[in-house]
């Protein structure tokens, strides 16, 4: 799997979200002691106490973090489109000196009705250098349509995107990903909430898995008022793998989380999952089918202050798998999702997960893949940022003796003309190793682009 980076895309609306992490308690607005919901939800306005009253007012218990969905290891990474560095730089704390100066080169989105839409496109012209497949000049275009409600209880997010990378010489390849996806919250009482998605993602894996057709859906339940916070989530994937039809599965999963809202800036939680995962035929390499169930548990802290804000998280991993000549697959697994912005100018951005990733070796039960990545991004002035960073994959395939581990070094710099248009340079080093025979490769690339976004 190829790794990507990420950044915080900008939005003009970005201050408006309901999701947005609260403040810290002591900035607050003063409500009633009995007030426990999540304040976004919140439609009563805070009332001033009279000069006669001597109750003493105390500040409402924060509302659960807004945590990332919850996925066991037998789910999908979700992938993200060939476009690696961000297409719009992100939207750093707003600052009084800065605020005014950077609105001017935000995208302002178009308004239908309740929703607002944003819109963006970008194409690249780039050469590639492959140690072992040759050079290759490229074209690299990509788009993404966003529509998310503006209602005032329960939300409603669209978004449609996709990439294509096609060779103009050199190596002969073209590279179509995609995704479409639909996300929506119904606000049961001031503390209940329930939660559905549904999706669809294309991507064409240069590793060698081939090109991979997913298929998600997702189900939850939440509760965030009161101290003891919980969020429940029933999950569906299938895949279909267009190149080897013997990696094509479905995998159900189930999670609980249990998380401690005391209002202070570490609030620990614990989660917990089981997972089934069922093959349509057995594997290419051995004749063996990989189907299993399994389970999964974790311990972690999320973190909100007003410079630092996610979560970390890990615990361990285990899938029984139905045939008796290929092993279990255990191990350590872990997320985490980190932001940090030292100053009004700089942000860093840290991502970590571990999957158990399917595989149609001779003797392999699966793939124990563990992901990290890290971004830096510094705004030079209002209109003009710099993003670098890189990023860490380590797969161990379980029953057999090959290990590959790929780095990733990435640099970009970008620039807006205005509100729409924006120019960029972006460039990448991969360089991958394996105990395997011709396993080894760099691949690197440099890609100029244009960007247009509403």
């Amino acid at each position: 799997m190829t790794f990507v980076l990420l950044a915080i895309p900008s939005r003009a609306q970005e201050a408006d979200e309901p999701e947005a992490v609260p403040a810290l308690r002591a900035s607050l607005p003063v409500k009633s002691a009995n007030i426990l919901a999540d304040p976004s939800l919140d439609t009563e306005k805070p009332t001033t106490p009279k000069p006669e009253t001597a109750e003493i007012a105390i500040p409402p218990l924060r509302s659960s973090l807004p945590t990332p969905e919850l996925r066991t290891v037998v789910r999908p990474v979700p992938p993200v489109l060939s476009a690696k560095l961000p297409a719009v730089a992100p939207s750093l704390p707003l600052v009084t000196r800065e605020a005014d100066a950077r609105a001017e080169y935000e995208p302002l989105g178009l308004r239908l009705g309740n929703f607002i839409v944003n819109t963006t496109t970008s194409t690249g012209l780039g050469l590639r250098h492959h140690s072992t497949q040759g050079d290759e000049t490229f074209l690299r275009s990509t788009g993404d349509v966003a529509a998310r409600s503006d209602w005032e209880r329960n939300s409603l997010e669209l978004r449609l995107g996709g990439a294509y990378r096609r060779s103009l010489s050199g190596i002969d390849e073209s590279l179509p990903e995609g995704n479409a996806n639909i996300t929506g919250r119904f606000d049961l009482t001031n503390a209940d909430r329930l939660t559905a998605s549904a999706g669809w993602t294309l991507r064409d894996d240069t590793s060698g898995d081939g090109k991979e057709n997913t298929f998600s859906g997702t189900l939850g339940y939440e509760r965030f008022g009161g101290v003891i916070g919980l969020k429940t989530g029933l999950g569906i994937d299938r895949t279909a793998n267009e190149t080897d039809p013997t990696l094509d599965n479905t995998a159900l999963s189930s999670s609980l989380r249990l998380s401690l809202d005391n209002g202070a800036v570490l609030q620990p939680f614990v989660e917990i999952g089981a997972f089934s995962r069922s093959f349509d035929r057995s594997a290419a390499g051995d004749g063996l089918s990989r189907s299993g169930v399994g389970g999964e548990a974790k311990a972690g802290v999320a973190v909100a202050r007003d410079d630092v804000t996610g979560e970390i998280a890990l615990g361990y991993g285990y899938e029984w798998l139905r045939e008796d000549g290929l092993a279990n697959i255990s191990g350590v697994v872990g997320s985490a999702s980190l932001t940090w912005d030292p100053s009004e100018l700089l942000r860093l951005n840290g991502i970590a997960s571990t999957s158990f990733a399917p595989t149609s070796a001779a003797g392999a039960s699966g793939v124990l893949k563990h992901i990290g990545e890290l971004t830096v991004t510094y705004a030079l002035t209002p209109n003009a940022f710099v993003v670098g960073g890189g990023g860490l994959t380590l797969e161990d395939y379980a029953g057999i003796d090959r290990q590959v581990t790929t780095t990733t070094l990435k640099a970009g710099i970008g620039y807006k003309l205005n509100r729409t248009v924006e120019l960029g340079l972006d460039g990448e080093h991969k360089i991958v190793r394996s105990n395997a025979a011709g396993g080894d490769y760099t691949d690197s690339s440099v890609t100029a682009t244009l960007t247009l976004r509403q």
